[in-house]
């Protein structure tokens, strides 16, 4: 039995582990995974069961669905051998896709389309950079991004994805302190997490925010969608 086995892994080393838990089966044996990554769990699996309920107060278990149609399932949050619905909402890739043929379809605003030709405007243009961390030595290419575009950073761990994120963010300075930097707000996650606060997350955010927090606003953008209720009475 294996519980999240690809977690913190780069793309390389989930296949990795994949190949070695397929090679585990055996005539005489059989192998439960828990998984989150669908792409892993579409490559390792020969049937899926399906997990719903509330976190924390209750879950309940499919029957065994072939891949497809347990991944199809778990999207849809639909089981239909059950007529249980799990979730109010279907899980779509296809956002940008469908976002592009509904403006296609109607006629945008004079304010729509000045808008999308600003964020079209809104380029960021970055140097070529190295920068050395003791052994590890980093080599950065130019490039430019766009405001209204997702980039995706891909490669195994240890190769620089998260330093170059630094020295855009203002963390780390490129060998050449000289180059000249965009200007950008970036919100940086550290893969680390080391609280500061001692208290509750309900106190944290009082500390913070003082009466914003509990403002009806805050609370439908934030709080709800967050599922951050449950947590407010936890100490960070």
């Amino acid at each position: 039995m294996f519980d999240e086995p690809s977690s913190y892994l780069d793309v390389k080393q989930r296949l990795n582990a994949a190949r070695m838990i397929r090679k585990m089966l055996a005539d005489q044996k059989y192998v439960i995974v828990v998984e989150h990554d669908l792409s892993i769990l579409d490559y390792l699996s020969d049937f899926v069961c399906c997990l719903y309920g509330t976190p924390g107060a209750y879950g309940v278990v499919t029957m065994p669905f072939s891949v497809r149609e347990g991944i199809n399932i778990f999207l849809a949050g639909y089981v239909p051998t059950e007529q249980m619905r799990f979730r109010d909402y279907e899980l779509s890739f296809r956002v940008s896709a469908d976002q592009d043929r509904q403006e296609a379809e109607r006629e945008l605003s004079p304010e729509e389309v000045k808008e999308k030709e600003r964020l079209k405007k809104l380029n960021y243009n970055y140097p070529s950079m190295v920068k050395t961390l003791g052994g590890f030595k980093i080599n950065i290419e130019s490039g430019m991004f766009n405001a209204s575009e997702v980039i995706v950073m891909l490669g195994q761990n240890g190769t620089g994805k998260t330093t170059m994120i630094k020295i855009l963010a203002g963390i780390h300075k490129p060998d050449d302190e000289t180059l000249e930097m965009p200007r950008l707000n970036i919100s940086y996650k550290p893969q680390t997490i080391a609280p500061k606060f001692q208290g509750t997350v309900q106190d944290l955010f009082h500390l913070k925010l003082r009466d914003t927090w509990n403002s009806s606003l805050f609370r439908t953008e934030v709080i709800i969608p967050l599922d951050i209720t449950s947590l407010l009475d936890n100490e960070v």
